[in-house]
C-alpha cells in the first residue's frame, strides 16, 4: 500500500478524536476555557446527555472581533507562544485544539464580546467547515452550542452510553470543577432540570455542601500544610473525610493541581496510606485536596487530555500530600456516636472533631492506677498466677529472652528503669506500650471505667457521655503501636521456647516462607526448616499471646501466607496479624484493674479511634441522646 498525505477532514477528525471522546470531554474542554477566560459564573445546558447539544455560557473575558474565526483553527491558541512556555503553564487549556476539534465532529457556534466592544460576533462551523460569521447582540463573555455530536462519525456513535449515564460523567466532572474552584458559580442544568448549583462564595467547604450535602460535609476534616521551601515548595489544603465516613470506589478521591483535576496513581496511594489502619480493606476515602506547586516543576502536556502530570519532584509531593492527610486525621478523627434513625435502627455518625488540649500532662478522672516513679519506671503489683511470675524484669536497652515451656502461659516485660518512653506493661498476659507521660495532644478525653458488658465491652464514662469500648480492638490498636515502634528501633523482644514447636505448611506456604526467614527473624520468629514441609520453632514475638502456642502459630503464619498471596505487603501483613492474634479476646472477662491498664494505653496511643483493621474500637452515647430516651428533655 502506497504513501499518501491525510486528507484534512481526516487530519480533523483523528485530531477530534484524541480530544474528544464523548459529550462529557466537550463540556471539561468548554469549562477550562472560560475558567480561564476569567469567568465568574458558567451556565452549563446539556440535552439528551449532550449528545443532541450542550450549551455553555460565560461571562469571561470574550475574544476579540478579528480572533474569533481563528479561535476555530487548529493550532491556535492564546495561553502559549514558544515551546518554552509548555514548561511554566498557568492555565488550564494551552493546547490549541479543544475549539477545533469540537467543531470538526459537530454542528458548532460561537459568539463572544469582549469588554471593549459593542456587539458580539457569530461565527458557525459544521464538521470543521465555517458557514459564516455574523454580528450578534450579546452579553459580555462567551457563549458555545455544540449540536449533534458526532454526527459525521457514525462509528464513534456506537461507543456512546445512554444519556443518563453521559449525564452522569458531566454531572461529576462539572462537580469536580465546582469543587477546583469555589470562587466560580457554576450551574448544571440536564434537559431543563437543574443538576447542580454552587453560589461562588470562594470557600470550599460550601463548594462541598452543595455537591455532596450538608451531612457528608460536617463529616469532612480540614487539611493544609506544607513542604520544601523556595520554588520547591509544595502546599496542599482541602478537605477529607472522617474514617466513619468511606467509598466502595476511589471516585471520590479528588486531586487537583494548580486547580487541575487530574489522576495520579501515585497521589491516590499516598492519601490511602494516610488512612492506614483507619479504614475496612476495600473502603476509600472522600478527599478532595488541591496541590498548588511552582508551574515550572509540573509537566502538564504528557496526555491529550491533560489528566496526567508529571512532577519534577515527585517524592516530595508525595510526602507531603501523605503527611498532612495524616496529621489531620491524627488531630482531628473523632469517635463515632451511635444515633438513631426513623426506623429506630442504631446508626454510627461522627462526633465534632476533638481539639487540641494545651500543652501538659494529660488530664485524668483520676490519679493514675500505676504512677511512675521518681526514676519514671513503673511499678506493677504483682498477680497471683500458676506457672511463674506474670512480670519479669529486664535490663534497660538491651534484648532479654524468656525461656518457657510450649504449653506455659503468657510472660512479659516491665522496665524497672530508663526513659518513661520505654516503659511497657502487661494487660492480661499481653504486652503493650504506654508512652511516657507529658505533653501530648488530647486524641481521647479522660474516662473512667464502670464496667464490662458480655465480656467484650468496656464500659466507660466520658465528659460527653457513655463509651462502648471494644476491647480486642483496642487492645489490638496498642499492641500493633508498640510493635512497629519496636520494629522501627530494630528492637523487637522475642521469647525462646523451651519445647519448640513443629508446624507443617502447605508447599506454597513453605515456599513463601523460605524467602523470609531472615526477615522474619528481625520480627521475633526463630525458625528452621524439619524435613521436607514443616518448620522448627523456637522462638517467637513476646508480644503474641501463648493460649495454644501450636495452634497459635500455625494459625498466624497460614493467614500471613494467605496475604502474601492476595498482594498484601508482607511486613504490614504480618504486623497486622500478631496485633490480632496477641490481642485479649472478646469474651474474656477482665478486672476493674486491667480495664483501666486498657483504657490509659488506649489514650496514649497515636491513633486510639480505629483498630489496624479499620474498625471503631469504641462507640459514644451522649449524655443528650440518654436523657432523650428517658424523657428528661
Amino acid at each position: 500500500m502506497s504513501i499518501q498525505m491525510l486528507a484534512p477532514d481526516v487530519v480533523a477528525k483523528i485530531a477530534a478524536g484524541e480530544v474528544v471522546e464523548r459529550p462529557a470531554s466537550v463540556v471539561k474542554e468548554l469549562l477550562e476555557n472560560a475558567l480561564d477566560a476569567g469567568a465568574g459564573t458558567v451556565r452549563i445546558e446539556i440535552q439528551g446527555g449532550g449528545r443532541r447539544e450542550i450549551r455553555l455560557v460565560d461571562d469571561g473575558g470574550g475574544i476579540p472581533e478579528g480572533e474569533i474565526e481563528l479561535a476555530c483553527t487548529r493550532h491556535a491558541t492564546s495561553k502559549i507562544s514558544a515551546a518554552d512556555d509548555l514548561f511554566n503553564i498557568h492555565t488550564l487549556g494551552f493546547r490549541g485544539e479543544a475549539l477545533a476539534s469540537i467543531a470538526a465532529v459537530s454542528h458548532f457556534t460561537l459568539v463572544s464580546r469582549p469588554a471593549g466592544q459593542e456587539v458580539g460576533v457569530e461565527v458557525r462551523v459544521d464538521g470543521g467547515e465555517f458557514k459564516g460569521r455574523t454580528p450578534r447582540a450579546c452579553t459580555i463573555g462567551t457563549i458555545v452550542t455544540v449540536r449533534d455530536l458526532f454526527f459525521n462519525t457514525p462509528a464513534r456513535l456506537k461507543f456512546m452510553r445512554q444519556a443518563r449515564t453521559e449525564t452522569g460523567y458531566i454531572n461529576a466532572l462539572v462537580s469536580d470543577y465546582a469543587l477546583a474552584h469555589p470562587q466560580v458559580a457554576l450551574h448544571l442544568l440536564s434537559d431543563g432540570r437543574t443538576l447542580l448549583q454552587t453560589h461562588g462564595s470562594g470557600e470550599l467547604y460550601d463548594a462541598l455542601i452543595e455537591v455532596y450535602g450538608l451531612e457528608t460535609a460536617q463529616q469532612m476534616l480540614a487539611v493544609e500544610g506544607e513542604l520544601g521551601r523556595g520554588v520547591e515548595r509544595v502546599r496542599v489544603s482541602g478537605y477529607v473525610s472522617e474514617p466513619a465516613l468511606s467509598r466502595a470506589t476511589r471516585r471520590a478521591m479528588t486531586l487537583f493541581v494548580n486547580g487541575r483535576r487530574i489522576r495520579d496513581r501515585s497521589l491516590t496511594y499516598a492519601v490511602e496510606e494516610a488512612y492506614h489502619t483507619l479504614l475496612m480493606k476495600g473502603r476509600h476515602p472522600l478527599v478532595v485536596i488541591q496541590i498548588e506547586v511552582d508551574p515550572a516543576l509540573v509537566d502538564v502536556n504528557v496526555h491529550p487530555t491533560k489528566s496526567e502530570v508529571k512532577f519534577a519532584h515527585a517524592n516530595l509531593v508525595f510526602s507531603a500530600v501523605q503527611r498532612t492527610v495524616r496529621a489531620a486525621l491524627q488531630e482531628q478523627a473523632p469517635i463515632p456516636r451511635i444515633a438513631r434513625v426513623r426506623s429506630d435502627t442504631p446508626t454510627i455518625q461522627p462526633e465534632p472533631p476533638v481539639r487540641r488540649r494545651p500543652a501538659g500532662p494529660p488530664a485524668r478522672a483520676s490519679a493514675p492506677l500505676f504512677p511512675p516513679d521518681a526514676e519514671g519506671a513503673v511499678t506493677l503489683p504483682p498477680r497471683p498466677r500458676v506457672g511463674g511470675p506474670l512480670f519479669v524484669e529486664e535490663t534497660p536497652g538491651e534484648e532479654t529472652e524468656v525461656v518457657i515451656g510450649a504449653g506455659e502461659a503468657e510472660a512479659g516485660w516491665v522496665e524497672a528503669g530508663g526513659e518513661p518512653a520505654d516503659t511497657e506493661v502487661v494487660i492480661a498476659g499481653e504486652e503493650a506500650a504506654a508512652p511516657a507521660q507529658g505533653p501530648v495532644e488530647e486524641r481521647l478525653p479522660p474516662l473512667r471505667v464502670v464496667g464490662q458488658m458480655a465480656g467484650s465491652y468496656i464500659l466507660a464514662e466520658g465528659p460527653d457521655g457513655l463509651y462502648l469500648v471494644d476491647q480486642h480492638a483496642a487492645h489490638e490498636r496498642v499492641l500493633y503501636e508498640q510493635l512497629l515502634a519496636q520494629r522501627r528501633r530494630l528492637s523487637v523482644r522475642r521469647q525462646a521456647l523451651l519445647e519448640p514447636l513443629v508446624v507443617e505448611l502447605t508447599p506454597p506456604q513453605q515456599a513463601m516462607l523460605g524467602e523470609r526467614l531472615e526477615e522474619l527473624r528481625d520480627w521475633g520468629f526463630e525458625l528452621e526448616p524439619f524435613g521436607e514441609r514443616a518448620y522448627k520453632v523456637r522462638a517467637v514475638p513476646a508480644i503474641l499471646a501463648r493460649r495454644d502456642m501450636r495452634v497459635q502459630v500455625a494459625t498466624l503464619l497460614e493467614e500471613w501466607s494467605e496475604g502474601l498471596q492476595q498482594g498484601h505487603s508482607w511486613d504490614e501483613q504480618l504486623l497486622t496479624t500478631i496485633a490480632c492474634h496477641s490481642a485479649v479476646r472478646a469474651g474474656k472477662v477482665l478486672s476493674l484493674e486491667e480495664m483501666r491498664e486498657l483504657i490509659q494505653l488506649l489514650e496514649r496511643s497515636t491513633m486510639p479511634r480505629t483498630c489496624p483493621h479499620g474498625r471503631p474500637t469504641m462507640l459514644l452515647l451522649t449524655r443528650g441522646q440518654l436523657e432523650k430516651e428517658f424523657r428528661r428533655r
